[in-house]
């Protein structure tokens, strides 16, 4: 499978750089589904180690350091780019790679890091800094000053995201602006020390990154109570004017979400049973709804599991099995905010979106988490993504913005030139965050008046076959301590030991604590544990 043009391009970089070329900051602008998630497998694969010991790549959520490393043993991957090579999940440990070529951790976790242990590793070693969705960052924000440090000591650095605009339309942090008036107004421009790609939607459909897509528009009635105690009804979401933050609100809080759910779950459920590795992520607005949602499917027997932004051991184990497929995967997933930016699922052919966010960014963010090409899939003239989702004027025009870039690639082929596009949508007037028209009202009924459907851009031929990831370098040391402390109890059991007692010997022998051990280490550790305690 050959690259994508921006990692291509980031490969060309690399080379340069290997011949002596002066550059410290790389810009990646990647649309959503681009690919931008093998770029920092390239970095290391071809800087490692002349230019840098060791790479950190920085993500927003722990459920992506799993996805990053599994990433690094994915064997298409690796057959792409001839390396071997393994990343670590590391949250503020001490040599957080352990004989890997990367760690990935968070921006939480390194603006928690009080005994500044990230800071140290990268004095300690060259380093490449990989900064994923940096719009997180906020210009001298807590996290912006947590990785200054970092960027500091970094021999190259990296931003990558697929919107590099921040829902507040504050400035992000390290990212050069042009002007210090527009806070929008970002510099693009290639400097010697500084390098930029951009990749488009429409650079992802020309090479067949992202797939087709239909977005069906249900159009609502909804009737709420003011401040002041007053109702109000509107006839239709789709013409509410300037009543369409309450009456998007009522409706996602009463019958018509439920409607849209029904409908959405029921088009999921006849589509998979020809496409079986179909899965179904539904966005809501809030973990409430997310409960509400999750148990209304369960009653009617569809196994939906729930994961929130709470980012808990649960949420992070179910979003892992909905990675999977066969047994004991999750093949339905509600969640909030947790598994919508980064959740690379080919597998996601609905989406059902229930949530009262309204600005460009986080719209195109969790419309293209069913618009990526699934290589195991079939044929890539024959998938297709499903958008479900209110008929809201600001949606749509989110939907007009991606319309636009998807108009640059089809002026360009003449072989489409006679599809008709809705030029009513222009992309602007989006809506924000909605929270306090929340708090000035009472939702009391909706229903769905009626549902529209819309697609897109048109097929193209093309798929290739990829492997499922291995098992992580991280869930080896962790299998491997799994397997030592379960001998060390056995052994202790059947001798009525006191508990502890082989650990103590185990670390009088080996003068280190397991969880700062590598997986060489901990393999030594197994094998003498077997020889000198049997069970």
């Amino acid at each position: 499978m050959p690259l994508r043009r921006h990692q291509q391009e980031l490969l060309d970089i690399c080379e340069s750089v290997l011949q002596g070329r002066s550059l410290t900051d790389v810009v990646c602008a990647v649309t959503p589904g681009g690919g931008k998630s093998l770029l920092p497998q390239i970095l290391a694969a071809r800087l490692i180690p002349t230019i840098a010991d060791a790479l950190c790549w920085v993500v927003p959520r722990r459920v992506l350091q799993d996805q990053g490393a599994r990433g690094f043993q994915d064997p298409t991957h690796r057959t792409m780019l001839g390396h071997r090579l393994e990343a670590m999940v590391s949250t503020n440990q001490e040599s957080p790679t352990r004989g890997c070529a990367a760690y990935v951790t968070t921006y939480q976790a390194l603006a928690a890091d009080a005994r500044k242990i990230n800071a140290k590793e990268f004095r300690r070693k060259r380093y490449i800094l990989v900064l994923d969705e940096p719009h997180h960052m906020e210009a001298d924000g807590v996290w912006h000053q947590a990785i200054h440090p970092l960027y500091e000591q970094a021999v190259l650095r990296v931003l990558m995201s697929g919107t590099f605009e921040r829902g507040d339309r504050m400035r992000m942090a390290f990212m050069p602006y042009a002007s210090s008036h527009q806070l929008d107004d970002i510099d693009w421009a290639h400097t010697e020390s500084r390098a930029v790609i951009r990749y488009s939607l429409a650079d992802a459909i020309r090479e067949h990154a992202c797939i087709d897509l239909t977005v069906h528009y249900a159009n609502c009635q909804a009737t709420w109570l003011d401040v002041q105690g007053i109702e109000h009804h509107v006839e239709s979401l789709a013409e509410a004017g300037k009543k369409t933050s309450e009456a998007l609100l009522t409706a996602l809080k009463t019958e018509a979400a439920l409607e849209l759910l029904h409908t959405g779950v029921k088009a999921w459920q006849t589509y998979r049973a020809t496409h079986p590795r179909s899965k179904l992520l539904v966005v809501a607005a809030n973990i409430e709804q997310a409960q509400k949602y999750t148990a209304w499917l369960q009653a009617r027997g569809v196994p939906a599991k729930i994961a929130t932004s709470d980012d808990t051991s649960s949420a992070y184990r179910t979003i892992k099995a909905f990675k999977r497929q066969g047994i004991s995967a999750v093949d339905c997933l509600i969640t909030v905010a947790m598994a919508y930016e980064g959740l690379d699922v080919p597998a996601i052919t609905h989406l059902i979106c229930l949530t009262h966010i309204r600005t460009k960014p986080w719209i195109e963010q969790v419309v293209h988490r069913a618009t990526r090409m699934d290589p195991l899939a079939g044929p890539y003239e024959e998938q297709r993504a499903y958008i479900y989702a209110p008929d809201d004027r600001p949606f749509r025009e989110c939907m007009g913005y991606i319309l636009a870039q998807r108009q640059v690639e089809l002026r360009s082929s003449t072989s489409r030139a006679g599809i008709q596009e809705d030029a009513s949508l222009d992309g602007s007037g989006l809506l924000p965050f909605m929270d306090r028209t929340e708090l000035r009202m009472e939702p009391l009924s909706s229903g769905v008046l009626g549902i529209r459907q819309q697609g897109l851009w048109a097929n193209m031929p093309g798929a290739a076959h990829v492997e499922e990831p291995q098992e992580t370098p991280k869930e080896r040391l962790d299998r491997l301590r799994v397997q030592i402390e379960k001998h060390v109890r056995a052994h202790e059991q059947s001798r009525r030991l006191k508990h502890g007692t082989v650990n103590g010997a185990v670390y009088r022998q080996f003068k280190k604590s397991r969880t700062s051990m590598t997986e060489a280490e901990l393999s030594k550790v197994l094998r003498w544990v077997g020889k000198t305690f049997p069970v």
